[in-house]
């Protein structure tokens, strides 16, 4: 489970690594793939923990980093998804909230008898009292942020965001989960099985908020992949009738879409005029439908129900 997040946060971030210098949501979210990506990298996902450890002492400190880093991620997701909804940019009491707690489970971290690099950290020294104060503070921020994702987003319909939503719910539930576990272990009970429920529900929760939150920069760049081939398509099918068609040099600056409108308009023109082939028409069809989804204007919609196009 946790390689497969690792996979999905680094193809992720690799793919939406100009977003970072645009501003706003994308680089926020950018910023929340790249930490994320780091998180996982801390747990052995690619390089064997024992190895990843020593480079930092041999003394569990991977840990502490692994954990910085995920809350990191996590705020950044959860900063992510307030701009979404509001346009908001994180506020100086959100950074400073931030700052407070990675100190505050810093702090025990440094104090606690950690040993010799350990894959079970967690559980090995789960009956030691600093070692519950360091990954409950940790915890507890998670699923406080979680809470913030869940309602920063409301009942926002796009598909997307509902599986942001259930992400959260997944992660505040691994994250009070993990917490009933370690008190239960702190007051000498062992319910194993209540601790085998966190990576699923964690790395579940965490997949499905970084997919949501991607979807809709990926969306927009398959849309545009699209518009630039129905531009293409209008084109070549346009310069079949250059007595037509009016000069394309006074539009060389124009946007993707405004120009394949244009080109759309244009070749809907060529067809009161002419008949279209039907290679012509379906560029038309195509072309049109996407412009219906990208600006639904009225003209837009009767333009694709012209008699060249519906032939």
């Amino acid at each position: 489970m946790e390689f497969a997040a690792f996979i999905a946060l680094a193809l992720l971030a690799v793919l939406r690594l100009p977003a970072i210098g645009r501003g706003g949501a994308g680089s926020l979210s950018e910023l929340a793939l790249l930490t994320g990506a780091g998180a996982l990298f801390m747990v052995g996902t690619v390089v064997p923990l024992q190895t990843v450890d020593s480079w930092f002492g041999g003394t569990n400190v991977v840990n502490l980093l692994q954990n910085v880093l995920a809350t990191l991620a996590i705020w950044f997701m959860t900063m992510t998804a307030t701009n979404m909804a509001t346009g908001s940019w994180p506020a100086r009491r959100a950074v400073w909230e931030l700052s407070i707690v990675i100190v505050a489970f810093t702090i025990p971290f440094i104090i606690m008898d950690r040993g010799p690099t350990d894959d079970s950290f967690i559980r090995s020294s789960a009956a030691d009292g600093w070692l519950w104060l360091y990954a409950s503070i940790y915890m507890a921020y998670v699923a406080y942020l979680m809470v913030q994702i869940f309602l920063a987003l409301g009942k926002r319909e796009p598909r997307p965001y509902t599986v942001v939503r259930v992400g959260a719910v997944l992660m505040g539930v691994a994250s009070i989960v993990e917490i009933v576990y370690l008190t239960a272990r702190v007051v000498g009970a062992r319910p194993e099985w209540v601790g085998d429920l966190f990576n699923p529900l964690f790395y579940s929760g965490i997949l499905l908020i970084a997919l949501g939150l991607a979807w809709f920069p990926l969306a927009r760049r398959a849309r545009h992949i699209a518009l630039a081939i129905a531009n293409a398509m209008l084109r070549r099918a346009s310069a079949a009738h250059p007595a037509l068609v009016d000069d394309p040099e006074h539009h060389s600056a124009e946007t993707i879409t405004h120009g394949t409108y244009r080109l759309a308009v244009q070749l809907a023109d060529i067809g009161n005029a002419v008949e279209l082939t039907r290679a012509e028409q379906w560029s038309l069809r195509f072309a049109t439908h996407l412009l219906n989804l990208q600006v639904p204007a009225p003209h837009v919609i009767r333009m694709s129900a012209t008699p060249a196009a519906a032939q």
